[in-house]
């Protein structure tokens, strides 16, 4: 039995690595308010931490769909003194959190531990060696997609100038959209200037690639076990703002998934990068490390050609891909298909209106346990929330 933990932004925590870090405030709200999250994909006898476990909607969630776990208070943890804690990301804060309880609460939780490397494999320097090796292997693949590393503005000054096409900068420490700053290709303002400068600053370097001409964003979701393995769970397809900030998840079969992804490039040819890619994981991430990798790709055009980038990140934590894979998988009637949303509203009232509006309009019909159509909130959304996480499915005609 695990108890799972939500705890968004942690590759912040992780670049911070003091076991002390405080998160943003909006994060902190984003982690109370979106605490139930990790249920969705939990097995049906874990539990899921959260801050107030007294909101009816939880009783709702668990009455109608089938095997959903149950939310768990913190001053409820001596019931399961010894269970395994699952956290969304393993960062030192959050393992030093529950070391806390442990000692204060005296309790004997089974939390992961902190290795070195993992500072490394949460930063996008080693989504890029393995984006070398995939294209070290595969003639496929092209290694004009493979970013390039600065250390010094100047260099980035230099790379912009002499580059035919535009230019996209990374924070090594980012994820699901943020962290991006496009590069203007007419040469850097002092706004870009200031912005690489304050992450060369923290950071101490910046990612830099071309940009492409994206045409569909998906991901492969993979459960590393800590013993040598890497095993691969499914597809996950997303949506991305022009910015490239995250939108929404597909709910849908796998099936329809690889027929999207099959329109553009051919399926033998995404299966030699998955088998490639479980070697690679399994030998870099497998031996240290107990959970869900997600590894982003795109596929884009390049004149009239469709091409395959197997490797832009690697998340090395759960993710809103692995969410959507189960709540499909666990949750959605075989003939619905829909989209996984987050959503952010700072004006008190204003979630909650959208939410009440959203079941009216969009009642859920449940069948069996599953949801055939309709809307749900995931999380509890009342008069205080500012975020909300839901579905909208849709039954297939």
């Amino acid at each position: 039995m695990r108890i799972h933990y939500f705890n968004p932004g942690h590759e912040t925590a992780v670049l911070n690595a003091s076991p002390y870090y405080m998160a943003p405030a909006n994060v902190a709200v984003m982690q109370k308010e979106l605490a139930f999250l990790p249920a969705w994909y939990a097995a049906p006898d874990d539990f899921v931490l959260v801050e107030d476990k007294s909101d009816p909607y939880y009783t709702w969630l668990t009455d109608n769909l089938l095997n959903l776990p149950k939310p768990i208070a913190q001053n409820e943890l001596e019931q399961h003194g010894d269970a395994e804690i699952a956290l969304w990301g393993i960062s030192p804060q959050a393992i030093h959190y529950f070391e806390e309880l442990n000692k204060n609460g005296a309790l004997n939780l089974s939390i992961p531990a902190w290795e070195e490397n993992y500072s490394y494999l949460n930063n996008r320097q080693a989504a890029r060696d393995c984006l070398v090796e995939l294209v070290n292997r595969i003639p496929q693949l092209s290694d004009a997609v493979i970013p390039h590393f600065y250390t010094r503005l100047e260099d980035i000054t230099k790379a912009v100038a002499d580059s035919p096409c535009q230019l996209l900068a990374k924070a090594p420490y980012s994820s699901s959209g943020r962290g991006l700053l496009w590069l203007p290709p007419t040469g850097l303002t002092r706004t870009e200037n200031q912005i690489l400068h304050g992450i060369l600053k923290k950071q101490g370097s910046v990612s830099v690639e071309q940009v492409l001409d994206k045409q569909i964003d998906f991901a492969m979701e993979f459960m590393s076990d800590g013993q040598g393995s890497v095993k691969f769970v499914g597809y996950s397809l997303f949506y991305t703002n022009p910015k490239g900030g995250y939108e929404a998840n597909y709910i849908g079969s796998q099936k329809s998934i690889e027929d999207m992804l099959a329109e553009k490039v051919q399926q033998s040819f995404i299966n030699e990068v998955k088998e490639n890619l479980i070697a690679l994981l399994a030998e870099k991430y497998s031996r240290q490390y107990n959970g869900c990798i997600g590894v982003d790709m795109l596929i884009y055009k390049e004149g009239n050609e469709y091409r395959l980038q197997p490797c832009l990140e690697i998340n090395m934590r759960y993710n809103m891909g692995f969410l959507s894979y189960h709540i499909y998988e666990k949750y959605a009637r075989p003939c619905s298909h829909g989209k996984f949303y987050t959503d952010f509203n700072p004006k008190a009232g204003e979630m909650y209106k959208s939410h009440l509006q959203m079941q009216r309009e969009f009642p859920p019909h449940i069948e069996d346990g599953r949801l055939l159509s309709g809307y749900i909130a995931l999380c509890p959304v009342n008069e205080k929330s500012r975020y909300r996480a839901y579905i909208l499915i849709t039954k297939d005609s």
